[in-house]
């Protein structure tokens, strides 16, 4: 840098072996240094507005520091400008420049807008962040991740700002959020405007809900004290409960808070959100026009998911199948539970639109599985009144028309409480479909509709045993018996036994001494977006 310097002001040149550089040399890189900086700051600009980060918002000197960090940069990717030569060498360096500058950006910005000020609690923004973690595998899963929001308020805390002045009214409020952070943790806590503490808790059942809500407010029932002045709060609980009460954090918050003044007027520490049966009848309609919506718009098709869950046969681990199970993502719901989304479209036209779709989707995936060499079968769920419309029989005929696929690669999936309905019409109907070359699977057996003689008379290639049978199987003796029997009426009648809902280890290796058997279960292999059931299948296949 000094012999740079002395050429900079005229000296003598720099001299090192094959390096000779004059002051004249030097001054010739003035246009370029400051052609440099002109895009390196053009880029730092581009980078803000990209970030969403309003640039107006930056004075010169703060413009200035982020110049300083950028030739700070320049010196880490020093070695790249040894390696790469010439003027090339900073057109490969300053998009990386700029990208610093973007991440730096967007890392103050996080830091800015997901904390409250003045107790350093998330806020809204860092709760959705939170909330979004929390639940971010929903989109395989049947029902949503479970979990409550608390929302806890200190309305007493008012009187402070009114009769003491702002400045005390956020001691306290700050003090109160101390006690929350250090039981709950930062990630776990937030605050809204107001008096209004928001507390997230996954995998909550309603019992520990209340629980731990109740702990809350006895954590802020205590005074709060300050310069010897103590300070009641008087907290009160609401809790609201996911995705019983809500998805989103908006409708969770309203109505936990909803919870709360219930509680304030009834003079009980905590409530529970209590949803009526009106509150129940409308969010089935809701559902139901928003599907119908998603369905009817192309756009809305990205919202409708299929998973597939492995069937494995238990003596050799090797898959033989996959259940294409749906799943529903609505934009400012979140993951909407299958249960939840049956029980509001099933008496309507939407189910029908959905079987059409989900059968179409299915065979195009089975299809596409064929041409990359894994062929396998998948069964797909319907209801009662697909069976009775003429439609499912067409939907299943063109999908497999249009993708190529074989007709027993689908399996058509009913529960047996199905046959409780209208026995006549939907063995009429399960007949239709397996003379059109589709196999039929019975769902839910065991749980006390269908007899022996109703099983002779459907053309079944499958009975799932009913996973309330499974789950505890080492354990039950009349689970254990049930089990066998229906093994053993299944292996009588030429029909696959299906175990559904293992768990563990231990119900995989006690199942697998039924000759036969095929398993599934998250022990075996959870629902999977195609993509992963790929590698999934490829490696069990493997192995």
């Amino acid at each position: 840098m000094a012999e740079l310097a002395i050429a900079l002001l005229g000296g003598r040149p720099i001299s090192h072996p094959g390096v000779d550089v004059t002051g004249r040399d030097v001054l010739g890189l003035v246009p370029a240094i400051a052609v440099w900086a002109t895009i390196t700051l053009g880029l730092i600009l581009v980078g803000r507005r990209i970030s969403t980060i309003d640039v107006s918002r930056f004075t010169p000197s703060s413009l200035r520091g982020d110049l300083l960090g950028a030739v700070a940069a320049m010196v880490l990717v020093s070695p790249l400008l040894t390696v790469v030569p010439g003027w090339w060498s900073l057109a490969v360096a300053l998009p990386l420049l700029a990208l610093n500058q973007i991440w730096r950006d967007q890392a103050r910005s996080r830091q800015r807008f997901q904390r409250e000020p003045v107790t350093g609690l998330l806020d809204r923004s860092g709760l959705q962040v939170g909330l979004a973690s929390l639940t971010e595998s929903d989109v395989i899963r049947a029902h949503p991740r479970p979990l409550a929001i608390v929302f806890i308020n200190i309305e007493a805390v008012l009187e402070v700002s009114r009769s003491l002045g702002r400045s005390m009214y956020e001691q306290v409020v700050a003090v109160a959020a101390r006690r929350l952070r250090h039981v709950f943790g930062d990630d776990r806590v937030g605050r809204l405007a107001g008096e209004g503490f928001v507390i997230l808790l996954p995998d909550a059942s309603r019992q520990r809900a209340r629980e731990i809500a109740a702990n809350a407010v006895r954590l802020l029932d205590d005074p709060v004290e300050l310069d010897g002045i103590p300070f009641d709060l008087h907290p009160v609980a609401g809790i609201a409960m996911s995705p019983e009460h809500g998805r989103d954090l908006a409708t969770l918050v309203e109505n936990a808070e909803l919870a709360m003044v219930d509680a304030r007027n009834t003079g009980r520490p905590t409530e529970m959100y209590r949803a009526t049966a009106s509150d129940v009848t409308q969010h089935r309609l809701d559902i139901l026009t928003a599907m119908g919506d998603a369905l009817r718009r192309p756009a809305g098709h990205s919202e409708v998911v299929m998973v597939y869950q492995p069937q494995v046969d238990l003596a050799t681990r090797r898959p033989v199948g996959v259940e294409a199970l749906v799943r529903w993502t609505h934009p400012e719901w979140g993951p909407v539970p299958a249960d939840e989304l049956i029980a509001a479209i099933e008496s309507s036209h939407i189910m029908h639109m959905l079987t059409s779709h989900v059968v179409h989707h299915v065979a195009g995936q089975l299809a596409a599985w064929n041409d990359i060499g894994v062929v396998t079968r998948a069964s797909v769920n319907v209801s009662v009144n697909d069976l009775r419309d003429d439609g499912l029989l067409r939907a299943l005929q063109t999908a497999v028309a249009a993708t190529g696929i074989h007709p027993r690669q689908l399996m058509v999936e009913i529960t047996e409480g199905a046959l409780a309905t209208d026995l006549s019409r939907i063995t009429q109907a399960a007949r239709a479909i397996t003379d059109a070359g589709f196999a039929l699977s019975l769902d839910d057996f065991g749980t006390g509709y269908a007899s022996v003689q109703q099983l002779r008379r459907l053309p079944l290639s499958e009975i799932k045993i009913d996973r309330s049978f499974v789950s505890d199987f080492l354990s039950n003796r009349a689970s254990q018996a049930i089990v066998h029997s229906v093994h053993g009426i299944g292996r009588t009648m030429g029909i696959v036994v299906v175990a559904e809902g293992i768990e563990d280890d231990a119900t995989t290796q006690a199942l697998s001494q039924l000759p036969g058997i095929i398993g599934q279960g998250w022990y075996l292999g959870e629902p999977m977006l195609p993509a992963d059931f790929v590698e999934w299948w490829r490696k069990h296949v493997r192995d």
